[in-house]
C-alpha cells in the first residue's frame, strides 16, 4: 500500500514537470528597439520592435528635422505575446519651430501693409511700413498702424512720421508771391467805423471778400493806450492790403489792465461769429482757424495775453509790456534800442515765452517809432517785417521765412540789431 502510493506520487510529479517544460518559449525576446526618428526633414519615426509576452516598450521615434518638417511618429507598441500586455508606443519628438506640425517660413506670411499715413506739412515723407508689411502710401504724417501679423510672424510696426514740413508756414488760403514785403499787398482796402460789439469798433478789410474762394484770416487789433484805431489806419490798412480782416477798438486800460483783454476777446469772437451770420458780409469768407493776435504798447501786451485763444494762430506784439500766456502759436515781438521803457518789458515776455518766438529790435528806434512813416512806409521797417511774418504763418508764403530765419536773415540786418530766437527748429 505504501509502495503504491509512492509510486502515484512519482507519476504526478513527472507529469508536472513534462506538462511546464512543454509551455515554455525557446526564448523570450525583449521588444525590438524603434526605428530612426524624423530625419531633417521630419521623416516619421520606427515603430516598435514586436514583443512576446509582455515585451518592453518601442523605443520613441527620434526629433524632429530643425527646420519645421513634421515630427516622427512614436515607435509602435511591442506585440502582445503570451499573457503579457504589449508595450506602450513613445511619442514622437517635436519639430523645432511647432509641436509636430510644420513651421512658416523665415519670417512666417506677410503681414497686411500699414495704413499710409495722412497728408501732412509740404515736403513730409511717406510713413514706412511695419516690418514684413508693405510701405505706407501716403506722404506726410506717420502711418496709423503697422501691417497684421502674418502666420506665425509678428505684427508689422508702426508706420514712422512724416518729415517736417518744409519752407512754408503752416496756413489756408495761398496768396500770390511777392519781392517787395514793404509794398502794398493785392487787396485794395477799405475802412468801416462804429462797427462790431456796441458800434465801438473799427475794421480794415479788403474791399472785396472771398474772391475766388480766398479765405480771410482776422486780426484782432489793439492800439496804445488811449489811442484811436483810425490813429493807425496807414499801418493796418497795408496789413488788410496782403488779405486780412483787422478789428480793432480803443483801450483805456493800463498794462495788464482786464478791461483791454475783454475788449480785443469780445471784438474777436465777435468777426469770428459774423463767418456763420446769415447775411453778414464776412459768411463763409473768413479763415477762422487761423486768426491773429496783434497790437501795439498796451494793445501789445494784451495780445499777448488772450494769445492762448483757441481760433489765434500765432500772436503779434508791437512794443508791447510784460506779458505772459499759454500760446499754442509762434509769437513775433518788435521794440527799439531806443524804447527804454518798452525793450526791457519786451526782454521779459520773451524770456517767459514757452512757444517759438522772435524778437526783433530796430537800432535807434523808440517807443511811438510804429506810428511813424518812414520811407513812405508806414510802420518803417518794423511792417514789412510783421507782414511776413503773416504770410508765411497764415498764408503758407515761403519767401516771408527770409526775414527771420537763418543767420542772414532781413531781421539779422541794419538797422535790425542784436536778433533774438528761442525754441527756434
Amino acid at each position: 500500500m505504501s509502495s503504491r502510493r509512492e509510486a502515484t506520487i512519482k507519476v504526478s510529479l513527472l507529469a508536472a514537470v513534462l506538462l511546464a517544460a512543454a509551455c515554455t518559449p525557446a526564448d523570450d525576446a525583449g521588444g525590438g528597439d524603434g526605428g530612426a526618428g524624423g530625419a531633417a526633414s521630419g521623416s516619421t519615426g520606427g515603430r516598435g520592435g514586436a514583443s512576446a509576452a509582455g515585451g518592453s516598450t518601442g523605443a520613441a521615434g527620434a526629433t524632429a528635422g530643425t527646420t519645421g518638417g513634421l515630427a516622427g511618429a512614436g515607435g509602435g507598441g511591442g506585440s502582445v505575446g503570451g499573457s503579457g500586455a504589449g508595450g506602450v508606443g513613445a511619442t514622437g519628438g517635436l519639430g523645432d519651430a511647432g509641436g509636430g506640425g510644420a513651421s512658416a517660413g523665415a519670417s512666417g506670411q506677410g503681414g497686411h501693409a500699414g495704413y499710409g499715413g495722412e497728408t501732412g506739412g509740404s515736403g513730409g515723407r511717406g510713413g514706412r511700413g511695419g516690418s514684413g508689411g508693405s510701405a505706407g502710401s501716403a506722404a506726410g504724417g506717420g502711418g496709423r498702424g503697422g501691417g497684421a501679423a502674418g502666420a506665425g510672424a509678428t505684427a508689422g510696426a508702426g508706420g514712422r512720421g512724416g518729415a517736417t514740413a518744409g519752407a512754408s508756414g503752416a496756413g489756408g488760403s495761398p496768396l500770390p508771391p511777392i519781392t517787395d514785403y514793404s509794398a502794398p499787398g493785392p487787396f485794395p482796402t477799405t475802412m468801416q467805423q462804429s462797427t462790431g460789439p456796441g458800434g465801438k469798433y473799427t475794421i480794415v478789410r479788403p474791399q472785396t471778400l472771398g474772391q475766388n474762394g480766398f479765405l480771410h484770416a482776422p486780426i484782432i487789433f489793439g492800439p496804445g493806450i488811449g489811442m484811436e484805431v483810425t490813429g493807425l489806419s496807414g499801418l493796418l490798412a497795408r496789413f488788410a492790403s496782403h488779405g486780412f480782416v483787422v478789428i480793432g477798438t480803443r483801450l483805456d486800460g493800463a498794462p495788464n489792465a482786464a478791461a483791454n483783454r475783454t475788449a480785443m476777446l469780445d471784438g474777436l469772437n465777435w468777426i469770428i461769429q459774423q463767418n456763420t451770420t446769415a447775411g453778414s458780409v464776412f459768411e463763409g469768407k473768413l479763415d477762422v482757424t487761423h486768426a491773429i493776435s496783434m497790437g501795439y504798447s498796451v494793445g501789445g501786451t494784451a495780445a499777448v495775453e488772450i494769445g492762448n485763444h483757441a481760433a489765434v494762430a500765432t500772436v503779434v506784439s508791437i512794443h508791447g509790456h510784460k506779458a505772459t500766456s499759454a500760446l499754442h502759436g509762434p509769437m513775433l515781438q518788435t521794440s527799439g534800442t531806443n524804447d527804454t521803457v518798452g525793450l526791457p518789458m519786451q526782454q521779459y515776455t520773451f524770456d517767459n515765452s514757452q512757444v517759438q518766438t522772435f524778437l526783433g529790435t530796430v537800432s535807434g528806434a523808440d517807443h511811438g517809432y510804429i506810428q511813424t512813416t518812414v520811407g513812405g512806409v508806414p510802420g518803417g521797417v518794423q511792417t514789412p517785417a510783421i507782414v511776413a511774418w503773416l504770410r508765411y504763418w497764415i498764408y503758407n508764403d515761403a519767401g516771408g521765412r527770409r526775414y527771420f530765419n537763418g543767420t542772414d536773415c532781413v531781421m539779422c540786418t541794419a538797422p535790425w540789431t542784436n536778433p533774438q530766437r528761442k525754441n527756434w527748429p
